[in-house]
């Protein structure tokens, strides 16, 4: 007579699990084709539309590219990639945890592993994976396919120099960060409208809305997460490593925060 052993149920299985969850759903799929695509539009696309511009209009190229992209343009090319990228990231972010709940996947997931806490962290490692991994397919792809414009001007640089290798690492740091806050946020709704919103209001329109704020708005808007962890790539040589650190360290606080807060309900309440 032969027993079987039901399988031991480990964090790393559960990473496993969060993983295929995420991969089978097509939303995940579609959402980061629009991220490379209307990233690549946007941050390659305009330089582009700059060197291919009739003399006329643009007697000085180099001029306009370096005022525009920096005194290295490929740093430049990375930064509007990421800043294209982030929301989109968000989006990626709350997904990975709200529509389980309307499915009822959630709690199929929950009866199997009935400790929440490797569950939720199982989500935020998943979905910081997922904003690294976008983050060095996008910054890669964008400073490889503007490389040729810019060697016709001299202004290219070599994916490997130092700048341009710092600036790829903040910005996946940048956008593993958002994705973690935005998963972590959404895990305090219900709903995944309700979780969009918020996440979409204090990352993309609040650094838009809070300036005009009279006195603090500046001050307000620069502590807030997307705006802090803009400076992670920045160019350390450009800007220094001072700004760089404080805006990674508000964002990690952030973060840090929002994972906190979003644990509880998650370990607590009703699915």
């Amino acid at each position: 007579m032969s027993t079987s052993i039901a399988p031991r149920v480990t964090f790393a299985r559960v990473i496993r699990s969060e993983w295929i969850k995420t991969g089978t759903v097509r939303s995940t799929y579609w959402t980061a084709a629009l991220t490379l695509a209307v990233t690549l539009l946007f941050a390659v696309g305009i330089l582009y539309l700059v060197l291919l511009a009739p003399a006329a209009d643009v007697p000085d190229p180099n001029g306009l590219v370096t005022e525009n992209y920096g005194a290295t343009p490929s740093v430049g090319v990375l930064g509007l990639a990421f800043m294209f990228a982030y929301a989109l990231v968000a989006i990626l972010g709350v997904l990975a945890v709200s529509p389980e709940r309307a499915t009822g996947l959630l709690a199929t997931t929950l009866a199997a592993v009935p400790r929440r806490t490797p569950v939720y962290a199982a989500k935020l490692l998943v979905s910081a994976s997922i904003g690294v991994l976008i983050a060095l397919v996008v910054g890669t792809a964008a400073v490889l396919i503007v490389q040729p414009a810019l060697a016709g001007l001299g202004l290219d640089s070599s994916f490997f120099d130092a700048e341009v290798l710092q600036s790829l690492a903040g910005g996946a740091v940048f956008l593993g960060l958002i994705a973690v806050l935005s998963t972590a946020i959404a895990s305090l709704f219900r709903g995944t409208a309700a979780a969009m919103g918020v996440v979409l209001g204090l990352l993309v329109f609040a650094p838009a809305l809070v300036p005009i704020i009279p006195g603090i708005g500046a001050t307000v808007a620069a502590a807030l997460p997307s705006s802090a962890g803009m400076m992670l790539f920045q160019s350390a040589a450009q800007v220094g490593w001072q700004p760089i650190v404080t805006g990674g360290l508000v964002l990690l606080g952030w973060t840090a925060g929002a994972a906190v807060l979003g644990g509880m309900p998650f370990k607590r309440r009703d699915v």
